[in-house]
């Protein structure tokens, strides 16, 4: 792992909206991670802002302080609020003791970057300061528009990374053969093949059994959906 260029960190920071900043700075053990620093250093729209906390408890509290008595919807995945127009989702499916743990569970280096505020001082001048954590190839794949798939061992839905794939290939981002295959290989991870002997090698009910997998991931989605989807 590396970090994060400082300019890099000190954009990031300033773009947060000050709700979100002034939090981090409260909860060291909170922590920014994945679209929102990509769309920053790579100058992409900003969708939304993905924080993650060490506990499902303390990823509520946050919300409900973020929120400050205005809409928090709550899902099987986040809880999410707006602030100054900016989707804000705190993260409570997957929790986290710390970022490098985080920083394990995504599925694409171009995602693989955490930004927090630290919990002790600098030596030199006795100040907090924030600090950062990526992919040691985050800002090669980023700058060449590459899907590297790192093949996390992570509570995931089989078909997200794939329609992930479609999402950042309209983009402009390409991916590798070895990583499209990795990432097919963890969708067909996902087929229940005692049941699938059943059917031989009827394509169609196999197409919908993997369209199946697709749909857990977002009940509502379709392909175009997913094309632009953050």
């Amino acid at each position: 792992m590396q970090k994060l260029r400082d300019r890099d960190v000190e954009y990031i920071a300033r773009r947060l909206p000050k709700p979100v900043r002034e939090l981090l700075k409260d909860r060291p053990d909170v922590f920014i991670a994945g679209g929102f620093i990509r769309a920053c250093i790579a100058s992409e729209d900003v969708n939304d802002i993905d924080l993650f906390a060490p506990s499902k408890d303390v990823a509520n509290l946050v919300a409900m302080k973020l929120a400050n008595g205005g809409p928090l919807i709550a899902t099987e995945n986040a809880y999410t609020t707006e602030i100054d127009g900016v989707s804000v989702q705190v993260i409570h499916r997957w929790t986290f003791a710390n970022p490098a743990e985080c920083m394990a569970s995504f599925d694409f280096s171009i995602a693989c970057a955490a930004v927090w505020f630290s919990d002790v001082t600098n030596d030199w001048n006795g100040k907090r300061f924030w600090c950062s954590l990526a992919h040691d190839d985050y800002y090669a794949d980023l700058a060449g528009k590459r899907l590297v798939y790192l093949s996390p061992q992570r509570n995931e839905d089989a078909g997200g990374s794939i329609l992930r794939v479609l999402k950042f290939y309209q983009r402009g981002y390409r991916i590798p053969l070895d990583s499209l295959g990795a990432v097919i290989a963890r969708l067909v991870k996902g087929i229940d093949f005692a049941r699938l002997k059943d059917f031989g090698d009827n394509e169609s009910w196999i197409a919908n059994v993997v369209t199946g997998l697709l749909v857990e991931v977002d009940p509502n989605i379709t392909v175009r959906e997913a094309m632009n989807q953050d």
